[in-house]
């Protein structure tokens, strides 16, 4: 068993939206994790994320604020307690619609992999520092 507290997560910040910031606390290279990566989003009041798609199921689950996730012909207003499922393949985007508040959510990545364009395209402010 491991315990891994947010102090311990790799923290990365989006380059051009810094109100946009990701937690990343397992993933196969950092904790030995074979079937999932899981991390936590922090979007500022406005934030977007245009849709994308990844090659893993990615569930999501909010935790504080409010938002909308959205597909090419459906959107789906969220809050706090509410579970967002993407199945590999499924174009999906989200948004902060708060005026005031973060957007803040559990993601899981199942199997692992839809992290990797945070480790390329994010901007690393904090290694992972878990020790056993």
């Amino acid at each position: 068993m491991k315990v891994i507290r947010f102090s311990d997560a790799a923290e990365f910040h989006h380059p051009e939206m810094f109100l946009r910031r990701v937690r990343i606390y397992a993933t196969p290279s950092l904790t030995g994790t074979k079937n999932m990566s899981v991390g936590l989003a922090v979007m500022g009041p406005g934030i977007r994320v245009p849709l994308h798609k990844h090659d893993c199921d990615e569930a999501m689950f909010i935790l504080h604020g409010e938002g909308k996730f959205f597909t090419k012909d459906k959107e789906f207003r969220v809050e706090p307690y509410t579970l967002v499922y993407a199945p590999a393949g499924e174009e999906h985007g989200f948004e902060n619609t708060s005026t005031c508040q973060t957007l803040e959510f559990v993601f899981i990545y199942s199997p692992p992999g839809g992290e990797e364009p945070i480790f390329k395209n994010f901007i690393k402010v904090k290694d992972f520092t878990y020790k056993e």
